[in-house]
Protein backbone atom coordinates (compact mmCIF):
# COMPACT_ATOMS: atom_id res chain seq x y z
CA UNK A 1 0.00 0.00 0.00
CA UNK A 2 2.96 2.74 0.55
CA UNK A 3 4.71 1.74 -2.18
CA UNK A 4 1.37 2.48 -4.35
CA UNK A 5 1.16 5.50 -2.63
CA UNK A 6 4.54 7.08 -3.64
CA UNK A 7 4.21 5.92 -6.97
CA UNK A 8 0.61 8.29 -7.66
CA UNK A 9 2.95 11.17 -5.46
CA UNK A 10 5.45 10.78 -8.23
CA UNK A 11 3.57 10.13 -11.50
CA UNK A 12 0.36 11.92 -10.66
CA UNK A 13 1.67 15.45 -11.70
CA UNK A 14 2.75 13.70 -14.73
CA UNK A 15 -0.57 12.34 -15.79
CA UNK A 16 -2.42 15.18 -15.14
CA UNK A 17 -0.30 17.50 -16.95
CA UNK A 18 -0.02 15.04 -19.73
CA UNK A 19 -3.68 14.90 -22.34
CA UNK A 20 -1.90 12.63 -25.37
CA UNK A 21 -2.39 9.06 -24.16
CA UNK A 22 -5.70 10.26 -22.74
CA UNK A 23 -8.97 7.96 -23.27
CA UNK A 24 -11.43 10.62 -23.26
CA UNK A 25 -10.99 13.53 -25.51
CA UNK A 26 -12.50 16.76 -26.73
CA UNK A 27 -14.15 17.35 -29.84
CA UNK A 28 -12.32 21.00 -30.25
CA UNK A 29 -9.30 22.62 -28.89
CA UNK A 30 -10.81 25.38 -27.44
CA UNK A 31 -14.61 26.82 -27.16
CA UNK A 32 -16.05 29.99 -27.70
CA UNK A 33 -19.01 31.51 -25.47
CA UNK A 34 -21.02 34.21 -27.56
CA UNK A 35 -22.56 36.70 -25.50
CA UNK A 36 -25.93 36.20 -26.96
CA UNK A 37 -26.11 32.80 -26.51
CA UNK A 38 -27.78 30.85 -23.40
CA UNK A 39 -24.95 28.25 -23.45
CA UNK A 40 -22.96 26.13 -26.18
CA UNK A 41 -22.78 22.43 -26.25
CA UNK A 42 -19.32 19.89 -26.14
CA UNK A 43 -18.41 16.71 -26.65
CA UNK A 44 -16.14 14.18 -24.82
CA UNK A 45 -15.01 11.42 -26.96
CA UNK A 46 -14.32 8.30 -25.40
CA UNK A 47 -11.07 6.96 -27.97
CA UNK A 48 -10.53 3.16 -25.60
CA UNK A 49 -12.81 0.02 -25.69
CA UNK A 50 -13.59 0.07 -22.11
CA UNK A 51 -16.37 2.35 -20.17
CA UNK A 52 -14.45 5.45 -18.67
CA UNK A 53 -16.18 7.80 -16.43
CA UNK A 54 -15.78 11.68 -16.73
CA UNK A 55 -16.43 14.92 -14.89
CA UNK A 56 -16.18 18.53 -16.38
CA UNK A 57 -15.52 21.88 -15.03
CA UNK A 58 -14.67 25.17 -15.71
CA UNK A 59 -11.93 26.85 -13.61
CA UNK A 60 -11.24 31.00 -13.72
CA UNK A 61 -7.83 31.33 -14.83
CA UNK A 62 -7.17 34.65 -12.84
CA UNK A 63 -6.87 32.54 -9.50
CA UNK A 64 -7.66 35.93 -7.27
CA UNK A 65 -10.97 35.72 -8.71
CA UNK A 66 -13.00 32.90 -7.48
CA UNK A 67 -16.37 33.71 -8.31
CA UNK A 68 -18.29 31.00 -9.90
CA UNK A 69 -19.08 31.54 -13.49
CA UNK A 70 -19.92 29.02 -15.96
CA UNK A 71 -21.35 25.86 -14.96
CA UNK A 72 -21.46 22.09 -17.23
CA UNK A 73 -24.18 19.79 -17.94
CA UNK A 74 -23.90 16.88 -17.37
CA UNK A 75 -20.76 17.34 -15.27
CA UNK A 76 -20.39 13.83 -14.05
CA UNK A 77 -21.35 10.83 -16.85
CA UNK A 78 -19.97 7.36 -18.26
CA UNK A 79 -19.38 7.05 -21.83
CA UNK A 80 -18.99 3.52 -23.26
CA UNK A 81 -16.00 1.77 -25.49
CA UNK A 82 -15.67 4.49 -28.81
CA UNK A 83 -18.90 6.32 -27.33
CA UNK A 84 -19.27 10.36 -26.60
CA UNK A 85 -21.14 12.38 -24.51
CA UNK A 86 -22.53 15.56 -25.24
CA UNK A 87 -22.43 18.12 -22.45
CA UNK A 88 -23.41 21.88 -22.23
CA UNK A 89 -21.52 24.51 -20.94
CA UNK A 90 -24.03 27.18 -19.31
CA UNK A 91 -23.22 31.36 -17.80
CA UNK A 92 -24.91 31.50 -14.44
CA UNK A 93 -23.23 34.85 -13.47
CA UNK A 94 -23.02 38.53 -15.98
CA UNK A 95 -19.78 40.07 -13.72
CA UNK A 96 -17.41 39.31 -17.13
CA UNK A 97 -16.32 42.75 -19.00
CA UNK A 98 -18.84 44.13 -21.60
CA UNK A 99 -16.34 45.60 -23.87
CA UNK A 100 -13.36 42.90 -23.78
CA UNK A 101 -12.73 38.62 -24.01
CA UNK A 102 -12.51 37.02 -20.61
CA UNK A 103 -10.91 33.37 -20.90
CA UNK A 104 -11.51 30.76 -18.25
CA UNK A 105 -10.27 26.69 -18.70
CA UNK A 106 -12.32 24.08 -19.71
CA UNK A 107 -11.22 20.15 -17.79
CA UNK A 108 -12.12 17.04 -18.61
CA UNK A 109 -10.75 14.92 -15.88
CA UNK A 110 -11.43 10.77 -17.31
CA UNK A 111 -11.94 8.05 -14.51
CA UNK A 112 -10.73 4.68 -15.49
CA UNK A 113 -12.02 1.77 -14.79
CA UNK A 114 -10.85 -0.49 -11.88
CA UNK A 115 -7.67 -2.37 -12.99
CA UNK A 116 -7.99 -6.00 -12.01
CA UNK A 117 -4.98 -6.89 -9.55
CA UNK A 118 -2.06 -4.47 -8.32
CA UNK A 119 -2.06 -2.31 -11.76
CA UNK A 120 -1.99 1.43 -11.50
CA UNK A 121 -4.92 3.69 -13.11
CA UNK A 122 -3.94 6.36 -15.01
CA UNK A 123 -6.43 9.27 -14.49
CA UNK A 124 -5.76 12.17 -16.90
CA UNK A 125 -6.89 15.20 -16.96
CA UNK A 126 -7.32 17.64 -20.20
CA UNK A 127 -7.48 21.16 -20.35
CA UNK A 128 -8.96 23.70 -23.01
CA UNK A 129 -9.57 27.48 -23.69
CA UNK A 130 -13.12 28.63 -23.11
CA UNK A 131 -13.26 32.19 -24.17
CA UNK A 132 -16.24 34.40 -23.50
CA UNK A 133 -16.80 37.22 -26.11
CA UNK A 134 -19.50 39.80 -25.28
CA UNK A 135 -22.20 40.52 -27.59
CA UNK A 136 -20.99 44.18 -28.04
CA UNK A 137 -17.68 42.66 -29.98
CA UNK A 138 -18.87 39.14 -31.72
CA UNK A 139 -18.98 41.56 -35.06
CA UNK A 140 -15.74 42.64 -34.94
CA UNK A 141 -13.36 39.02 -34.58
CA UNK A 142 -13.33 38.12 -37.62
CA UNK A 143 -9.41 39.37 -38.82
CA UNK A 144 -8.87 41.39 -35.70
CA UNK A 145 -5.31 40.01 -35.27
CA UNK A 146 -4.33 42.76 -38.27
CA UNK A 147 -5.26 45.09 -35.82
CA UNK A 148 -2.47 44.44 -32.97
CA UNK A 149 0.06 47.73 -33.39
CA UNK A 150 3.34 48.28 -32.41
CA UNK A 151 4.16 50.97 -30.09
CA UNK A 152 7.04 53.44 -30.34
CA UNK A 153 8.31 54.86 -27.00
CA UNK A 154 12.23 56.46 -26.57
CA UNK A 155 14.24 53.77 -26.99
CA UNK A 156 11.25 51.32 -26.98
CA UNK A 157 9.35 49.48 -29.80
CA UNK A 158 6.34 47.24 -27.76
CA UNK A 159 4.15 44.68 -30.19
CA UNK A 160 0.58 45.72 -28.61
CA UNK A 161 -2.79 44.08 -28.29
CA UNK A 162 -4.64 46.73 -28.53
CA UNK A 163 -8.29 44.58 -29.09
CA UNK A 164 -10.56 43.36 -27.47
CA UNK A 165 -10.02 40.00 -28.08
CA UNK A 166 -7.38 37.24 -26.54
CA UNK A 167 -4.86 35.88 -29.70
CA UNK A 168 -3.22 32.55 -29.13
CA UNK A 169 -0.08 33.59 -31.26
CA UNK A 170 2.42 31.02 -32.23
CA UNK A 171 4.72 33.46 -34.70
CA UNK A 172 5.60 36.98 -35.28
CA UNK A 173 7.51 37.56 -38.76
CA UNK A 174 10.28 40.50 -39.47
CA UNK A 175 9.68 41.93 -43.04
CA UNK A 176 11.47 39.36 -44.98
CA UNK A 177 8.91 37.02 -42.86
CA UNK A 178 11.81 35.63 -40.70
CA UNK A 179 9.91 34.13 -37.48
CA UNK A 180 11.68 36.18 -34.15
CA UNK A 181 12.91 34.82 -31.59
CA UNK A 182 11.53 35.13 -27.87
CA UNK A 183 12.19 34.32 -24.37
CA UNK A 184 10.35 31.72 -22.58
CA UNK A 185 8.13 34.78 -21.13
CA UNK A 186 7.45 36.31 -23.94
CA UNK A 187 6.17 33.44 -25.82
CA UNK A 188 3.69 32.22 -23.02
CA UNK A 189 2.75 36.33 -23.01
CA UNK A 190 2.30 35.98 -26.44
CA UNK A 191 0.26 32.62 -26.34
CA UNK A 192 -2.32 33.83 -24.22
CA UNK A 193 -1.90 37.65 -25.76
CA UNK A 194 -5.17 39.69 -23.39
CA UNK A 195 -6.32 42.97 -24.30
CA UNK A 196 -3.80 45.46 -23.30
CA UNK A 197 -1.15 42.60 -23.57
CA UNK A 198 2.52 43.97 -25.23
CA UNK A 199 5.96 42.35 -25.88
CA UNK A 200 9.30 44.55 -25.93
CA UNK A 201 10.03 44.19 -29.65
CA UNK A 202 12.87 46.70 -29.75
CA UNK A 203 15.25 46.64 -32.32
CA UNK A 204 12.83 44.26 -34.59
CA UNK A 205 10.83 45.01 -37.64
CA UNK A 206 7.55 43.07 -37.79
CA UNK A 207 5.09 42.58 -40.18
CA UNK A 208 2.78 40.09 -39.57
CA UNK A 209 1.33 37.36 -36.80
CA UNK A 210 0.99 33.72 -37.04
CA UNK A 211 -1.82 32.87 -34.67
CA UNK A 212 -4.87 30.16 -34.18
CA UNK A 213 -8.54 31.39 -35.43
CA UNK A 214 -11.64 30.04 -33.63
CA UNK A 215 -11.52 26.69 -34.85
CA UNK A 216 -7.96 26.18 -33.98
CA UNK A 217 -6.09 26.76 -37.66
CA UNK A 218 -3.11 28.82 -37.77
CA UNK A 219 -3.61 31.83 -39.88
CA UNK A 220 -1.15 34.65 -40.87
CA UNK A 221 -2.24 38.06 -40.08
CA UNK A 222 -0.17 41.29 -41.85
CA UNK A 223 -0.21 44.17 -39.16
CA UNK A 224 -2.47 47.05 -40.46
CA UNK A 225 -0.76 50.15 -38.86
CA UNK A 226 1.79 51.09 -36.27
CA UNK A 227 1.45 53.89 -33.18
CA UNK A 228 3.50 56.61 -33.13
Amino acid sequence: MEIKKILLAVFLPLIVSNSANAALALDVTRYIYNGNTSFISAIANNESDKMYGGQVWIDNITESDTRPTFVTTPSFFKINGKGRQVFRIMKMSDHMPKDKESIYWLNLQEIPPANKGNGLSMAIRTRVKLIYRPEAIIEGRSGAEKNITIQHLPGQQWLVNSTPYIFTISDVFDNENKSLIFNNMDKDNLSMFRPGDKVNITGKIVKSVSALNDYGSLETYVLNNQVK
